[in-house]
Parts: C-alpha cells; sequence; structure tokens
C-alpha cells in the first residue's frame, strides 16, 4: 500500500466522484482509477460500487475509511515532525526515569534520537516513581517513565509500555534459591536490599516486615549487592541476570504497570513529542516480564 493511494481513496471519499477526486489530487482520472483499482486488490474487495451516476462506498469501503484516515494523518504528521527536526537548533529534553524501569527499548530510542533530532541536548533525573512524578507536575520534567500509582492524577496523560512482575531475587547459593516457592514466613532473618524505598514498600504490603540491611539505587547496584551475598530483593525479575536466581513468594502476585507520563495541556517541545512518537510506535515487550502493551 502506497500513500497517494490512500490520499486517492480519501479525496473520492469525500466527493464520490472520479472527475473531481482527480482534479483535487492533480492527476489524470485513469492514474487515479488504476491506484485505486490496486488498492482494492491489496485489500481483498471493491471498496466503492460504482453506478452511472453515483458512486458509494462498499461495506468494505466504509470499513476501511476511519484506519486509511488514521493511517494518512500519521503519514502527514511524521512529514511535518521530520521538517521540525530539520529546522530545529537546540531541542532539549528532560526525561525521568524510574530507577526500577529501566529497558534496552529506551536506549535504542534515546539513540535514535541523538542521530536523528538535530541539537538534541538530554537531560536524565532517576528516582522513585512518586519523586518523578511531582517533579513532573512542577514542571521540571517534560516527560517520565515511572510505575502507575492506583491515584494517578487526573492532569496526567498516560501511555501504557509494558508491565513487570515482581519477585524475590537472591543469589543462586542461597539456601532458598533451589526452592519452588517460598514462604514469607520463611523470609523473617533475611536481610533485604531497598531500591529507592518502592520495592520494600510492596513486601511491607503484604505483611512481611522487611529487615533492610543495604540500599541501592538502581539494578545494576541491586544486582552487585546480591552477587556479593549481601542479602535479596524484591524487584522486577526482569533484573535478574547470571549468578541471580528469581523465587516465587506464595500469595505475592505483584505486577506493576509501567507507563510514560507527561502532564496534560502543557504544550510539548519539539524533542519531547519525538520522544513520544517513537516510544508509542515501538514494542516494549523485552522491557519487563509479563505483556507489553499496544503502542
Amino acid at each position: 500500500m502506497e500513500m497517494h493511494q490512500v490520499r486517492y481513496f480519501l479525496a473520492m471519499a469525500r466527493t464520490l466522484n472520479f472527475t473531481r477526486s482527480a482534479e483535487e489530487c492533480n492527476v489524470t482520472q485513469p492514474s487515479l482509477t488504476r491506484a485505486i483499482q490496486k488498492l482494492e486488490d491489496e485489500l481483498g474487495g471493491p471498496l466503492f460500487r460504482r453506478e452511472r451516476s453515483r458512486t458509494h462506498l462498499t461495506d468494505l469501503g466504509r470499513l476501511m475509511l476511519p484506519h486509511l484516515e488514521r493511517t494518512y494523518e500519521a503519514a502527514q504528521a511524521a512529514k511535518d515532525l521530520a521538517r521540525g527536526v530539520g529546522k530545529a537548533q537546540v531541542a532539549p529534553l528532560a526525561l525521568g526515569v524510574a530507577s526500577l524501569a529501566s529497558s534496552d527499548t529506551l536506549d535504542a530510542i534515546l539513540a535514535e534520537l541523538g542521530e536523528g533530532l538535530a541539537g538534541f541536548e538530554l537531560s536524565i533525573t532517576g528516582g522513585t516513581s512518586r519523586d518523578l512524578l511531582e517533579a513532573a507536575l512542577a514542571g521540571s520534567l517534560d516527560l517520565a517513565i515511572i510505575e502507575v500509582p492506583e491515584d494517578t492524577p487526573d492532569r496526567l496523560e498516560t501511555w501504557p509500555l509494558f508491565a513487570h512482575r515482581y519477585r524475590m531475587l537472591t543469589h543462586t547459593d542461597h539456601p532458598l534459591a533451589r526452592a519452588p516457592s517460598v514462604r514469607l514466613a520463611d523470609l523473617g532473618d533475611e536481610p533485604w536490599i531497598d531500591c529507592a524505598g518502592d520495592d520494600c514498600a510492596a513486601l511491607a504490603a503484604l505483611g512481611l516486615e522487611p529487615r533492610i540491611r543495604h540500599r541501592a539505587c538502581d539494578p545494576a547496584a541491586i544486582r552487585r549487592m546480591i552477587l556479593a551475598g549481601l542479602g535479596s530483593a524484591f524487584v522486577p525479575e526482569s533484573i535478574a541476570g547470571d549468578g541471580v536466581q528469581p523465587i516465587t513468594l506464595e500469595g505475592c502476585e505483584i505486577t506493576r504497570e509501567v507507563a510514560l507520563v507527561a502532564v496534560g495541556g502543557r504544550r510539548r517541545s519539539l524533542a519531547a513529542d519525538a520522544f513520544v512518537r517513537a516510544a508509542r510506535s515501538r514494542s516494549w515487550a523485552s522491557s519487563g516480564v509479563g505483556t507489553a502493551q499496544a503502542a
């Protein structure tokens, strides 16, 4: 399917007249007719019912109309964005990324913007999801990738990215590492590694009073402490790696949604708009354990 075919189809859907549509699209009528016939071949059926004095959309044509309108609008928006990118001298982006929401997809998007966005200037702020949400509401951040709280403010625009599942992570040599599941009652003396207060709070909500021995600020630090045998962590299982064993805690299924958020009603900068478009066009399935959300 080519974009000029979509443009001719949309003109025909408006005018229901081949001659007027060809004039509107600045092409000959045979060229417009051939393009629409090719589109019909690709979609598997006629889009218009051709009559001598009147032309109507078929059932297939009516079904395809909103989808092709969105396709054409998205293509035009992409062209407009590309033209804007070419004119930009400086394109700053203040991005917040929650401590437990790191992602290979995020790295790929930043690399893409760095290569294609003239004047791209990135500032990344880490922290807890709630801290970053407050910073966004206060105007310090353009966008944030956070675990969405249950009491999400009405002012917030959210674009779901993926969901990750929390598990106990410990060293593969830990006495409980080979158990199929572990009860909370078996963990009373376990030393815990806390990551920015987000994860051990979840344990407390489950009824366990975690004995916090160490604190970390990012997934790499958590893995480093676990590999050193300093304790266990209750974090997204996607953080696990060589030498780190995920353990299921009985009755402790916690899944959290990670989303890209912005404050509604604020005009987004060129870089922020490019980031949102790139994030929504990609699959984040590899970013966390669970089901990736539709872009």
